[in-house]
């Protein structure tokens, strides 16, 4: 200990030096004679995050609280102190995240002292992560959906995949910003990322960019490290799109292997709850975690579920890449010359380290339009039941129905409305309007369109070349709609940075049902193959970053010679 706060006394002062600020100085107190205390609880009592909280990844933090080099008190605190200095405030607010868990710190405080007497739960133990304001938690905070609709209503419980991580030693930090209603409000919106309760997400890479995807600040938090990583949801796109625009690894699980109960619905056919994190592992990580059979989701309970209590197991690094046959999505991908050089650069390393790569594959592609309509028909119609089903648990709120929803918006016109990100709510008035849709019909659209995706599109492609996975240089291809009809996964890793911008994109993996050990083994390798998330910093999350990177290589550099 003694190292580390003689470190933090010179950081101390380099950074009185270059800021010449008195209260930057007066805010970083380090106490020199904590050893003591810090020997039962691992405490720095010091605001100056001993992590590179940018590139960090889970299974470093879980290593350094075991290791006694800090506590999870500590990891809140930082957190706190990012959230608070980035999140609405500077030049360039994230607005990533809608509130903080006001028991977050006495809950670090619980686990500390649960390590220190009984060892960690799991190797989340400690960790704060950050939620969708779109899943249950019963706790002090709210469960929205970025509405203020249901601002104040008391959920009955935590959604199962809280559950689970609470169960686990996971901290909730507090919620993540979302897309008002996961996108499913209005018509026409010219970006993602805006609600009324939580104002409008920005990328942390580019000035005004758009998150592109409803779980927007669940991916901007995690790239911007104001967690240690974050849970989404998708019914189409949600997860894999800003997590491709924010430079983090985003993984939609098969519906029916994380539970739904306690989430705020669009669709029971279509929607998933999956992990954001920063590396591959990070997510394999929080699925161990977050799946699970639930007596309150039937479609946790099917036949044939594929479910492993242990998936960083299939993370085999570039020898997993060997003897692979991947196939390459080229027909209806719109991207610069500049993204699919960089797409070429990707795939010939992955055949360069014993992948078989089939370029192109055809896939049966359908007018855009169409498959679109299809999934907002079927979505539109689960929406009106699910809602209600949802809404009908809530305590201390009278909206009950989507015409309570519609009647509330109206009344609070100048909160709930925005021109540009949300100017009306013609997909609410339309699900309350439909009465066209009969219940055959939708089976009959719903078995079509699973057929379109599975069967017909994904499963058979896969089978006609004997393939493990696809290849998806672009997620805004229709594949993610295809995914969306038949509930399968997808997976999305780093790519590259616009050179004009330095805005992310990423590179999508497809397969079948339950294939998320061979996606995650498919996107490990490639991720250590093409390492690129960390040559990129999110210039829009940093404070004093050139002094802090530099603390921060000096600390690990302390690290690997084992002085701290």
């Amino acid at each position: 200990m003694y190292n580390i706060n003689v470190l933090l006394l010179i950081f101390n002062v380099i950074l009185f030096k270059t800021t010449n600020s008195y209260t930057i100085l007066n805010s970083i107190r380090i106490s020199i004679n904590s050893s003591q205390i810090f020997q039962s609880s691992c405490s720095t009592y010091s605001p100056i995050p001993l992590i590179d909280p940018i590139t960090v990844d889970i299974k470093t933090l879980a290593e350094d609280l075991s290791a006694c080099r800090y506590s999870s008190s500590d990891l809140v605190r930082w957190y706190l102190s990012r959230i608070d200095a980035v999140n609405r405030q500077g030049s360039h607010p994230l607005h990533a995240v809608t509130e903080t868990n006001p028991d977050a710190l006495e809950i670090a405080n619980a686990l500390d002292q649960e390590r220190h007497i009984n060892g960690s739960r799991s190797i989340l133990h400690g960790i704060p992560i950050l939620i969708k304001d779109n899943i249950a938690t019963y706790d002090k905070m709210e469960t929205t959906a970025g509405s203020l609709a249901l601002f104040g209503s008391r959920v009955p419980r935590d959604a199962f995949v809280v559950q689970q991580l609470r169960k686990a030693g996971a901290i909730i930090l507090g919620k993540a910003s979302l897309s008002e209603w996961s996108n499913f409000k209005s018509e026409n919106v010219t970006r993602a990322g805006w609600s009324a309760r939580g104002g409008l997400t920005n990328s942390a890479y580019v000035a005004n960019g758009d998150p592109y995807g409803s779980s927007s600040g669940s991916a901007v938090a995690t790239s911007a490290g104001l967690c240690a990583a974050a849970i989404g949801t998708e019914t189409a796109g949600s997860i894999v799109s800003p997590a491709s625009r924010a430079n983090i690894v985003g993984l939609k699980p098969t519906v029916g292997l994380t539970s739904r109960s306690g989430v705020i619905p669009i669709s029971h056919d279509h929607d998933t709850v999956g992990p954001l994190g920063r590396t591959v592992e990070d997510v394999a990580l929080l699925l161990e975690v977050i799946q699970g059979v639930d007596s309150r989701d039937n479609a946790t309970q099917q036949q044939g579920i594929i479910r492993h209590q242990n998936y960083t197991q299939f993370l085999l690094g570039i020898e997993g890449l060997r003897d692979l046959r991947l196939g390459v999505i080229r027909e209806g991908i719109n991207i610069t010359d500049e993204r699919q050089n960089r797409v070429n650069e990707a795939i010939k390393l992955m055949s360069i380290h014993g992948a078989s790569i089939i370029d192109p594959v055809n896939i049966t592609i359908s007018d855009d339009d169409t498959i679109t309509d299809d999934l907002q028909s079927l979505a539109s119609y689960n929406f009106r039941d699910d809602i209600i089903n949802y809404l009908s648990e809530l305590k201390n709120t009278t909206i009950r129905s989507v015409k309570d929803i519609i009647k509330f918006n109206i009344e609070h016109a100048d909160k709930e409305f925005h021109p540009e990100y949300s100017p009306n709510q013609n997909v609410f008035i339309s699900i309350e309007n439909k009465t066209n849709m009969t219940t055959n019909d939708y089976i009959k659209l719903y078995n079509k369109t699973r057929l379109i995706g599975g069967r017909d599109g994904i499963d058979a492609i896969l089978a006609q070349h004997k393939l493990d996975g696809l290849i998806i240089p672009d997620v805004t291809h229709e594949i993610t709609v295809f995914a969306s009809f038949a509930g399968y996964p997808l997976i999305v890793v780093p790519l590259g940075f616009n050179k004009s911008n330095d805005e992310p994109y990423g590179l999508m993996f497809a397969g079948t049902a339950w294939s998320e050990s061979m996606l995650l083994r498919i996107a490990h390798g490639f991720e250590q193959a093409f390492s690129v998330r960390n040559t990129v910093r999110p210039k829009y999350a940093e404070q004093y970053g050139y002094i802090l990177q530099l603390l921060f290589k000096i600390i690990e550099f302390l690290k690997k010679l084992k002085l701290i």
